[in-house]
């Protein structure tokens, strides 16, 4: 009996356990009709044990844990706000088994007009789990605190259940999968607040202004259950007093939260809210001047070169963009020493050559005027404050889709205000009511201006790309190729942040930590000279970037996955019981997941074992694990990891490229 775990139930996670079960044939029995997800169910028996200690049955048992109160990850009901909306288009954000439209139809018709609400995918992803049968699977409000490997091979996780009263457990499984994505950790900047600033409800993260619009609009978030028109709401005058409002960052969300809370007196009922002011809110935007800047924001439509619109979610999804790169990380095709041909044609007619240089450079350069002209950065000073300061293709600033088709008109309002500063302290105002603690805030930045009676402070600031899970002991989380945050002490002097290490972020920098951070430097250093060389044989020069703010004094540990999904440690020893989904960036998600989840059900099943005894290539397989030595696997992470950061590119990726590498090693034929 197969017992497998897979901690998150966002869209990874989903299509991990569908194509797990799928594997290993649970859909060849009849559907069960009971396909409810369980959110304080008690543990199925075979999870509470050993194996030694458990019954044994054929077949495969499977759960799917998340800390949520819902399935989505990002999309959950919870994390929806009003005008939340996907940057891709009908048909670049769903799964190749069931078509969106077929959920939730198509209202808008139009090139611009086809982006998607939060609201359909996470009505989506509820029709496609049921119609996997995969909700009996999911377990809701299970926070996973703490992940160790038993001496028996097997996996124990101490789980909370946020139930009535919690209570703790333990789960045990045999194989395991971490799907806790990108986007689990809030980046909160540290600032000097007052104590009475503790827990705040003036103050929020992005991800939490859907519960704010909740409880102060009467936001429904979805149509089942949004409530009659004549709703028995505190408010009768059908008006919310809110004046002013803080945004602090320069990220896509603080984009679309800008525009939802300057136009929030308009009362457009695609919103769904059932209070909203009578005024414009006064909408403070603040963006500090030492980071990645605003972000780059592209025209919901472009052009190709036959003269068709289209959505741009579609153009950046196209394989010729991927060679258009300035740091197309591929060699131009030529003559090596041994008198083999090796690399690509096309690199060499753009990148090989000082004509194609000169022609990448003038292309970007021209897309960075085009968005220059779209949004109209030399039309007043405010907008000025708005222009990124690198190339949109520099990957130094961020980029958006303009998904608002007002999103301009809307910032250049007279009721926007833009700054390029950094919040130095927040303060609570005292209330002139006795025994009543005042909602507003003061606001103090870092050039001597003070924004007074503010009443909401929103940090669209991102989120930390770290997972969020102690691990027994610390220094497993190295082995396991997951990112965290090391503080910079020694065993006898380990005060760690204790708001990072409550969430299994911050570990101490003990003798066995040392010993991998230096092991990884040394190949570091080697995939440095490799990967600048090879960028310099396309004519890229990699701009030196600066730390990111959400590291602090800590030091920051990257994700080191082979394939940015295996350890190479584990792999090396013919462990097939470990993997992880979701460690990458891409405009088309679905696309990369579904691949992912084949790779790693093959991987776990022993797949892709197997498929090395048919590779006839005179070098070790790419990947035929059981063959490929721990020293290759570990120059190809860190090659991964010196490349994003040389580039800026990080954790993303090119879907289409990674699709066809993973689909070959697979056996899925792509004729895309």
């Amino acid at each position: 009996m197969d017992r497998v775990v897979i901690v998150g139930a966002g869209l990874y996670g989903l299509i991990a356990a569908k194509t797990y079960l799928q594997v290993a044939g649970a859909y060849d029995t009849p559907k069960q009709d009971d396909d409810t997800t369980q959110t304080t169910h008690a543990l199925p028996n075979c999870f509470s044990n050993t194996r030694q200690n458990v019954e044994h049955t054929p077949g495969c048992s499977l759960l799917v844990i998340d800390a949520a109160s819902g399935i989505g990850g990002t999309w959950a009901e919870k994390r929806l706000y009003p005008n939340l909306l996907s940057q891709n288009s009908y048909g670049m954000y769903e799964f190749s088994d069931l078509p969106l439209s077929h959920v939730v139809p198509e209202e808008a018709t139009g090139v611009g007009q086809q982006f998607i609400a939060g609201w359909k995918i996470n009505r989506y992803l509820h029709a496609w789990a049921e119609k996997w049968n995969l909700k009996r699977h999911i377990r809701l409000k299970w926070k996973v605190e703490s992940i160790c490997r038993l001496d028996s091979k097997e996996w124990e996780l101490n789980v909370n259940i946020a139930s009535s009263p919690p209570r703790e457990i333990r789960v045990v499984c045999d194989r395991l999968i971490l799907a806790t994505g990108l986007t689990s950790v809030p980046n909160l900047p540290k600032t000097n607040s007052s104590s009475s600033m503790m827990n705040s409800k003036s103050v929020i993260h992005a991800k939490d202004v859907g519960d704010w619009a909740r409880e102060n609009l009467g936001y429904q978030t979805l149509p089942s259950t949004r409530a009659p028109a004549q709703s028995s709401h505190p408010n009768n005058d059908q008006s919310h007093p809110l004046k002013s409002v803080v945004i602090y960052g320069g990220a896509k969300s603080s984009f679309d939260l800008v525009h939802f809370f300057a136009t929030l007196h308009r009362k457009d009922p695609a919103l769904h809210l059932q209070l909203a002011p009578k005024d414009p809110v006064t909408v403070h935007w603040i963006i500090r001047k030492d980071g990645a800047g605003p972000a780059w924001m592209t025209p919901p439509t472009s052009s190709l070169l036959n003269g068709d619109t289209v959505g741009s979610d579609k153009v950046v999804s196209s394989r010729l963009l991927h060679y258009l790169v300035p740091c197309c990380y591929e060699i131009p095709k030529r003559l090596s020493g041994d008198l083999r041909m090796e690399g690509s044609w096309l690199v060499r007619l753009l990148h090989g050559n000082p004509l194609g240089r000169w022609w990448i450079r003038w292309f970007w350069r021209s897309v960075d005027r085009g968005l220059e002209d779209f949004a109209q950065y030399q039309s007043e000073p405010k907008m000025q404050l708005l222009r990124p300061s690198n190339s949109v293709v520099s990957c130094a600033s961020g980029i958006g889709i303009t998904n608002q088709p007002d999103l301009w008109e809307t910032i250049r309002s007279s009721h926007v205000k833009v700054y390029r500063s950094s919040i130095e302290q927040i303060s609570a105002l005292n209330s002139h009511e006795e025994n009543q603690p005042s909602s507003s805030v003061n606001i103090y930045l870092d050039d001597n201006i003070c924004l007074e009676d503010v009443d909401l402070v929103i940090h669209a600031t991102g989120y930390k790309p770290i997972v969020p899970i102690n691990f027994d002991p610390p220094s497993y989380r190295l082995v396991l190729g997951m990112s965290g945050l090391i503080h910079k002490t020694t065993e006898k002097d380990s005060t760690v942040n204790q708001s990072e290490a409550g969430n299994g972020v911050e570990i101490p920098l003990d003798a066995t930590v040392h010993r991998h951070i230096e092991h990884w430097k040394a190949l570091d250093r080697q995939s440095d000279e490799l990967v600048r060389k090879t960028l310099a044989a396309t004519g890229c020069t990699p701009a030196e970037r600066g730390t990111p703010s959400w590291i602090g004094d800590s030091q920051p540990l990257p994700y080191r996955l082979f394939r940015r999904m295996v350890a190479p440690e584990l792999v090396a020893d013919g462990d097939r019981s470990f993997a992880s989904m979701g460690v990458v960036l891409t405009s088309t998600i679905a696309v990369v997941a579904e691949v992912q989840a084949l790779w790693v059900a093959a991987f776990l099943t022993g797949g892709l074992d197997e498929s090395s005894a048919d590779c006839k290539s005179e070098e070790p397989p790419a990947l035929g694990l059981d063959v490929l030595p721990q020293s290759v696997m570990e120059k190809a992470v860190s090659e991964d990891v010196v490349l994003g950061s040389l580039t800026g590119s990080g954790l993303e990726v090119d879907a289409i490229h990674v699709r066809r590498f993973l689909g070959l090693i697979i056996n899925i034929r792509n004729e895309s």
